[in-house]
């Protein structure tokens, strides 16, 4: 990550910029500090961008990682056997307070939503722009606010949406299709891509230092990976997610250095979560899982010492099983846990999009016909773009792709794809998760004694509080997606 981008970060956290406009200083002016009238758009999107750490992490739940199989439950094994069915409208930060948890609904879009109205309304645009031009903030709220949505809607399916932010009748929001919802953030995202002005960038931009550049890759880069998503409800090339597809292509991320990170410093309230379980809190809860490790033993995966560290008992690589019921304590030093560098670093980044990923997603455009070009190349680029990612030496990523399970081969293409895809997305918890639904591979077995279903979780369930507050729309939603509870498929997720 760019040392400007960090340093700008840092800053932010030494100024105690919080979600949305509370306790600001404004001087001796005899408003109420905490209900101050005048929002400051660089705190409200630094605010809204601080959150995405519960995106693209464990910080929000281990679920993701559990459900995929690339990490096992050492102790407190609940969540590896689908006990939890129901999960809160919350994103979590590194912190506490508003640095920590917060309901979406209530912090981070209406932060969004306040940058567009300040920047559009006739009354306020003037005093906006010295924060950035006009359209640059609206544009880069747009696109925050299509990355979150996109987000939930993978986690949750339908949800409310189109009338959510209506006043108070917003608490009892219908549910929109996740079709709608994915067809209205396509729009965003154009909207987004074309409103973008050369005058100066937003500011309190954590993610790209106002490179305006960077959040147009990032635009097309998003729009990219949803178009992918949809492929197998709209397989056709020509249809409408090969359209969006090749729309977005040419203006996504090309190379490993463009790989999209969000970026974490020492300060605890925005470093990097993985630190603070295992180091200040002292946490061993997670380790890497049987099914991941047995795995790439048999592939001869170079980048197994770079996901994980040795056994501390025995120096070899050894996973614990998946979904174990506790009867007893298993040692640490018996069982290998996540490289030191990716939990003990308060300073590692975490990944949102990478160059491999976007390889991977052109590997499976050209099998399906939307893109020409060949399958193979993309997906040997893909491949090697992971191995650069994690640091591995060249001749042992050309060696790796002469394994025979990961040689290309055009006869189970589809399911080589999916399953290096896999292992490449390790450490991006929910889009392995997103993924490994959607393409069906590898085959993983359930939990070994789950305490909910008999099958692999493919969605969270809605807070139990709609099921009061929000009871009409809920059992709409209900009606129309199906049960809610874990085992209920997304609209996208077909066989």
């Amino acid at each position: 990550m760019n040392k400007k981008f960090k340093s700008l970060l840092a800053t932010v956290a030494a100024s105690v910029l919080l979600v949305g406009c509370e306790s600001y200083d404004f001087g001796d002016t005899g408003v109420d500090k905490n209900n101050p009238v005048v929002a400051i758009p660089s705190s409200l999107l630094t605010g809204a961008q601080s959150k995405i750490v519960g995106t693209v992490s464990l910080s929000s739940t281990a679920t993701p990682s559990l459900y995929v199989q690339h990490l096992s439950q050492t102790q407190y094994t609940e969540e590896s056997r689908y006990q939890t069915i129901n999960y809160n409208w919350n994103v979590v930060g590194s912190g506490a307070g508003v640095d920590g948890t917060v309901n979406f609904y209530n912090k981070v879009f209406p932060n969004l939503l306040q940058i567009i109205d300040l920047n559009t309304n006739e009354s306020t645009k003037v005093a906006a722009a010295v924060y950035g031009s006009n359209n640059n903030q609206i544009a880069v709220a747009k696109l925050m606010w299509s990355y979150y949505f996109q987000w939930a809607t993978d986690r949750w399916g339908m949800l409310p949406y189109s009338d959510a932010f209506g006043g108070r009748s917003s608490s009892k929001s219908k549910y929109d299709s996740q079709e709608d919802i994915y067809k209205d953030l396509f729009n965003k995202i154009d909207e987004a891509l074309a409103q973008m002005d050369s005058g100066d960038a937003p500011q309190g931009d954590i993610l790209f230092g106002g490179d305006m550049a960077k959040w147009t890759k990032f635009g097309n880069t998003l729009k990219m990976n949803m178009a992918i998503r949809l492929a197998k409800v709209y397989p056709a090339a020509g249809g409408y997610a090969a359209t969006k597809f090749n729309e977005a292509m040419a203006g996504a991320i090309s190379s490993n250095s463009e790989d999209i990170m969000f970026p974490s410093i020492a300060n605890d309230a925005y470093d990097n979560p993985y630190q603070d379980d295992y180091i200040d809190l002292g946490r061993t809860d997670e380790c890497l899982s049987d099914v991941l490790v047995d795995r790439m033993l048999g592939l001869n995966d170079p980048r197994l010492p770079k996901f994980g560290e040795p056994a501390a008992s025995t120096g070899t690589f050894v996973g614990l099983l998946y979904g174990w019921s506790q009867s007893g304590t298993i040692p640490n030093a018996d069982v290998s846990f996540m490289n030191d560098d990716l939990i003990k670093n308060s300073e590692r980044d975490l990944p949102m999009f990478t160059y491999s990923q976007i390889s991977f997603n052109k590997a499976e455009a050209a099998l399906l016909g939307w893109i020409p070009g060949s399958a193979q190349t993309f997906y040997e680029d893909a491949v090697k773009a992971s191995m650069v990612q994690w640091s591995v030496d060249s001749a042992d990523a050309d060696a790796y792709l002469l394994e025979a399970d990961v040689a290309y081969n055009a006869a189970s293409a589809m399911n080589q794809i999916a399953e290096q895809k896999w292992l490449a997305l390790f450490y991006q918890p929910y889009e392995a998760w997103a993924e490994w639904r959607r393409l069906d591979f590898p085959n993983l077995s359930p939990a070994v004694n789950p305490l909910n279903g008999t099958s692999i979780p493919v969605r969270h369930g809605y807070p139990t509080a709609e099921v009061s507050q929000n009871k009409a729309n809920y059992d709409a939603a209900v009606a129309a997606q199906g049960p809610d509870g874990l085992f209920t498929k997304l609209w996208w997720d077909v066989n």
